[in-house]
């Protein structure tokens, strides 16, 4: 009985298998092809990331170690220390870093104090009027930053600024935006959004158990918040700090429209003045050496922000079905409160970008009047959409915002594929390596790419095509981190059933996850959209007579031409646009989330 059973049911085993081992065979020759095919892309992929990331890096500590002053650093023989010589050794060094330092700790300074008040009084409290306030005061976010440079010196420059002669006339205090209080000034209420986001949620996650227990014992308001609410907010603050110390480290257009005037340089402004000065030749060795020590600094701090997230987990506050979410009354308060935050946004926003309308629809610089509405003109707008070359730099623009953001989007959805997924061994490796771009400056990454393609024998410079570059280096690691954040939160169910059909990987994406992703995909395409409209240092170091942006021409409008009307149109273009593509982003979140 046993040996036939086994007989019968081995007999069949030797025809099952020669009658299927064709198709095994022709599905596995499928297989291997497209395995290879996988491969070679992924590796090109690698390389274009690695080149996109990494050379410039190289490039730019190349550069440092040659002793170049107005010659290209590739054309000088030999290593040398003289650059690091002449920089630590010059007398310019100590104060630009204490301005730097200055500038930097002050805007941090105003930036938190604001951000913090203003996320407690909007989620913790019952402050009037928040669901008009709040998103006010995250208005910014939708601002280029040059814009809101060239707004703020309108409304705050000491001849007819609307703002300085209120100022004046109202405390008897003069105010000038061109200087250092006035740079820190600006740069912290720009800040302000940004750190506003990240520490908004820590106080919506508070428990108010743990504040009405303090209350009980008697614990008076401000103990509470040192001894209860602090202490609990202080990872999401610090890491909002490091990251604002990063922004105001490698931010230009704020130290340049409002420092330069009066030759007030901080590391940034510096490099960009040694690399195009107002006369003479640029110094490439001192532009390099001053790179990497900003480079340097960056790093510093977004190490420091990255070990910040990590420990957020020890200050989780735990909740249950129990857990309330309630506002602490203001009483009697509430309508001073409500009308100092009011005037805050009021001066801080909507003031001037008042000043910038108001301007460009005058035929010359001046204050609020009523009798000057009598004399509001379109003249500004006709002069710039008129002007010569004008066609030219709006298909630059729409060439360089239009491929930056899709050639962004592309790339950082492979990579946060990739590195999800764990396509390949080293994918999460090369994720973490393009967050190395954050801590690069745009006026450091503009010169890296500048030095890389006056050596490289690739005929892009002086194209829009290396303002691409440039920018979707810039981009890349925001990018691949919108994306990755979505994909994480995706149900491998799905996937896993398609995988289970025979669906390659390709078609998966294709048909799956690209779906899934849409709402995340077309706010991350926009958001480098809106982005890259605004990004002046890149555009500025790279620009030639072909490749003008509107970033450009609004800078040497105000700059150079001075003519503050024309420049206020362009501003306001700019700004229509930008707040076009932001408000696009919210209505598509406001959509998903419903």
């Amino acid at each position: 009985m046993d040996p036939t059973t086994t007989k019968e049911v081995e007999a069949p085993a030797p025809d099952a298998v020669e009658r299927n081992d064709p198709p095994p065979a022709g599905r596995s020759r499928a297989a291997h092809g497209r395995r290879a095919a996988g491969t070679l892309v992924n590796l090109a992929m690698v390389l274009l990331v690695g080149y996109l990331v990494l050379v410039p890096l190289v490039i730019l500590l190349y550069s440092s170690f040659k002793a170049s002053t107005t010659e290209l650093p590739f054309d000088v023989p030999g290593f040398s220390l003289d650059n690091y010589s002449a920089v630590f050794s010059s007398s310019r060094l100590g104060t630009v870093t204490l301005n730097t330092v200055v500038y930097v700790v002050g805007a941090l300074a105003v930036a938190l104090v604001l951000s913090v008040c203003l996320a407690y009084l909007f989620e913790k409290t019952d402050i009037p009027g928040r669901s008009f306030l709040a998103p006010l005061a995250l208005a910014p976010m939708a601002v280029p930053v040059t814009v809101m440079a060239i707004a703020w010196a309108l409304v705050a420059n000491p001849a007819n600024g609307p703002l300085a002669i209120l100022v004046r006339e109202a405390l008897g205090i003069r105010v000038d935006v061109y200087s250092l209080p006035g740079m820190i000034l600006v740069m912290g209420i720009f800040g302000v959004p940004s750190m506003y986001l990240m520490i908004a949620p820590a106080f919506a996650r508070l428990n108010p158990e743990l504040e009405e227990a303090a209350a009980t014992v008697g614990t008076p308001v401000w103990r509470r918040l040192r001894l209860v609410v602090f202490p609990l907010i202080m990872p999401a603050v610090s890491a909002a700090a490091m990251l604002l110390v990063v922004v105001a480290l490698e931010g230009f257009a704020i130290p340049a429209l409002l420092g330069l005037p009066k030759q007030i340089f901080v590391y940034s402004s510096l490099i960009q003045y040694s690399l195009q000065p107002p006369s003479g030749v640029a110094n490439y060795g001192q532009a390099s050496t001053y790179g990497i020590l900003i480079l340097a600094l960056s790093l510093v701090m977004l190490l420091v922000y990255r070990r910040r997230v990590r420990d957020t987990h020890r200050f989780r506050v735990v909740t249950g079905k129990g857990y309330r979410q309630s506002r602490i009354p203001l009483g009697r308060w509430r309508a001073p409160v409500c009308a100092v935050v009011s005037v805050y946004l009021f001066l801080a926003i909507v003031l001037p970008i008042a000043a910038l309308v108001w301007t460009s629809l005058s035929p010359y610089a001046r204050p609020f009047s009523w009798s000057g509405l009598g004399s509001m003109t379109l003249s500004a707008y006709g002069h710039v959409l008129s002007s010569p070359g004008i066609g030219n730099v709006l298909v630059n623009t729409a060439e360089v915002v239009l491929v930056t953001a899709t050639v962004t989007l592309a790339l950082s959805v492979w990579i946060a594929v990739a590195s999800v997924r764990k396509r390949f061994r080293g994918s999460t490796l090369l994720f973490e390596t393009t967050f190395l771009v954050f801590g690069i400056p745009s006026v450091v990454l503009g010169s890296a790419v500048l030095f890389l393609y006056l050596y490289v024998p690739v005929p892009i410079y002086g194209t829009v095509w290396i303002i691409v570059v440039a920018l979707v280096t810039r981009f890349l690691p925001r990018g691949s981190r919108m994306v990755h954040a979505a994909l994480i939160q995706l149900d491998d169910g799905l996937i896993e059933a398609a995988r289970v059909t025979g669906a390659n990987p390709l078609t998966v994406t294709r048909t799956i996850l690209l779906p899934l992703l849409r709402p995340a995909l077309w706010k991350c395409w926009l958001w480098v959209f809106a982005h890259a409209l605004g990004e002046l240092p890149i555009a500025l170091l790279l620009t030639g007579a072909d490749n003008r942006t509107l970033v450009v021409l609004l800078w040497d409008t105000f700059t150079s031409s001075v003519d503050y009307p024309e420049a206020s149109a362009l501003a306001v273009i700019i700004l229509a646009i930008s707040t076009l593509a932001v408000w696009l982003v919210n209505r598509r979140s406001t959509e998903k989330q419903a």
